[in-house]
């Protein structure tokens, strides 16, 4: 994978990872709170419906004239779809809707003992007694206490805990291995005469899960980070496209003035040649009629040559004697950062890989920076041409050391190297092996690197290519007064 893609693949991966989490959480709450409502009103509702079966029973004993049981069963039933019989014993007498149930006597004690209605189990497992201490009793069916239609959808399971076990009013209580989250919560009736605990429980299985919510999500927060991702590209374009253009300024500067002063050291002999024939044809001249009009015209041709040499000689001056370059302690990684931001695509494009090495991290070279830039990239550039024609990998690769007191930069590739009869030239002014090159280059080089105490080294590497050694004084506190010694030629070797 590219490395360029990797930082925001990981940024979009933490934000999903968070964001599916902090969605998972609120929708468990969510869902959770729902449940605990849900359950609470199937509670309210059967506790409703204890109640009311105590009210019957209270509504029956205050009867001074009741009605038989069996005359007034048919009367209640419609009203109460799980009643199954009414019955009462008085005076050990049984009248009911239905045979007694075994243990009645003892249930009868029980509830006058305790001055509330008892439960009795029934026949069925699904049914129970409710035994009033006035003696009547109602046969009650549990499976019918609530219907399909009144436990809310979202519950997985209802059950209820009778003396004759636990009945399953809805689904089943204990699932076998459920997939997804499980809610379970158990609450006793509000009815002092029928204690049945109920327990409810929901399953919150993958279907259930908000798998819309993570899908926008994810794609919310993959358009946030390739807009970041953009942006942040469109930035660093810009910022490399105005370092280059400041870049090529300065070498456009500098390679003008390193040709102004080879145009100045070149053309200074031919002016000089020429102020030494004119004065001898003035001397020679001896024609009384001529000489004062050739004496004339050699004195011009004198004076403006003299004066074009010392045009030329101010430049070359110039030239040679500008300001002291500003020297300051320079972050070798810093340097190499830049440099790879500015030409590591292009190089990339070129099939040429890059690399940047560095022997002494905590080190620092003395030098100026912007002179020390324009160098690097002037060697970057010639190893890149020479790798232009290279047919196996292209290689170039960047190390940084310190040797003998000093910092050094050392540019190698593995290109196809320079011939042997043309490496001592390649620093004479307007010398090149290239049909497009002007010659300029390494000597700006080497002019560059003189201004700043430092020295430019380059020969053909053993294992092949070109190795280019720059030499730099090593930085220390006792160079913070700004005091720059003379050059000195340091011999490194790669």
């Amino acid at each position: 994978m590219p490395r360029s893609l990797m930082r925001p693949i990981l940024i979009w991966l933490l934000l999903l990872v968070f964001g599916v989490v902090g969605i998972g959480l609120q929708d468990y709450a969510s869902q959770r709170d729902r449940f605990v409502q849900d359950t609470s009103i199937v509670h309210r509702m059967l506790s409703q419906k204890a109640v009311q079966h105590e009210a019957v029973l209270a509504t029956l004993a205050a009867l001074s004239h009741p009605p038989a049981p069996e005359r007034l069963f048919p009367s209640l039933q419609p009203a109460l779809p799980q009643l199954e019989a009414i019955g009462r014993l008085n005076e050990d007498t049984w009248r009911g809707s239905s045979p007694s149930p075994n243990g009645m006597t003892g249930a009868l004690a029980q509830a006058r003992q305790v001055d509330h209605p008892v439960v009795l189990p029934g026949n069925a497992a699904t049914s129970y007694w409710l035994v009033d201490p006035s003696g009547w009793s109602i046969l009650l069916s549990a499976q019918r206490l609530l219907g399909r239609e009144d436990i809310p959808l979202t519950l997985s399971a209802v059950s209820l805990s009778l003396p004759s076990g636990q009945l399953d009013l809805l689904g089943s209580a204990s699932p076998q291995h459920p997939m997804g989250l499980v809610l379970q919560r158990s609450k006793p009736l509000g009815a002092a005469s029928q204690p049945f605990t109920l327990h409810t429980l929901q399953i919150l299985t993958p279907a259930s899960w908000p798998w819309m919510a993570w899908l926008a999500w994810a794609l919310t927060s993959a358009a946030l980070v390739a807009g970041w991702t953009l942006w942040q590209r469109a930035r660093a374009y810009a910022l490399r496209e105005r370092e280059q253009s400041r870049l090529a300024a300065i070498g456009r500067l500098n390679t003008l003035g390193e040709m102004a002063a080879g145009i100045a050291h070149e053309l200074n002999q031919p002016l000089t040649a020429i102020l030494a024939q004119t004065g001898a044809a003035q001397r020679l001249l001896e024609d009384p009629d001529e000489q004062p009009q050739v004496r004339r015209a050699l004195q011009a041709t004198a004076g403006q040559a003299r004066r074009a040499a010392e045009i030329l000689e101010r430049l070359r001056a110039l030239m040679a004697r500008g300001e002291p370059a500003q020297r300051s302690a320079l972050s070798p990684d810093d340097l190499i950062a830049s440099l790879r931001f500015l030409r590591e695509s292009e190089l990339a494009r070129a099939g040429i890989r890059i690399s940047w090495t560095n022997d002494a991290p905590g080190a620092r070279a003395l030098g100026d920076r912007v002179a020390l830039e324009q160098i690097l990239h002037n060697l970057v550039q010639n190893a890149a041409d020479a790798l232009a024609t290279h047919a196996g990998p292209r290689v170039l690769d960047i190390r940084g050391r310190v040797h003998e007191s000093r910092y050094e930069f050392i540019v190698r590739d593995n290109g196809p190297g320079i011939p042997a009869d043309k490496l001592p030239k390649i620093f004479d002014p307007f010398y090149t092996t290239r049909a497009q090159g002007m010659g300029l280059g390494l000597t700006l080089c080497e002019t560059l690197a003189g201004t700043m105490d430092a020295h430019l080294h380059i020969e053909n590497h053993a294992e092949g290519g070109v190795c280019a050694t720059l030499s730099l004084p090593l930085y220390s506190e006792r160079q913070d007064s700004g005091v720059s010694g003379s050059p000195q030629k340091h011999e490194a070797h790669c």
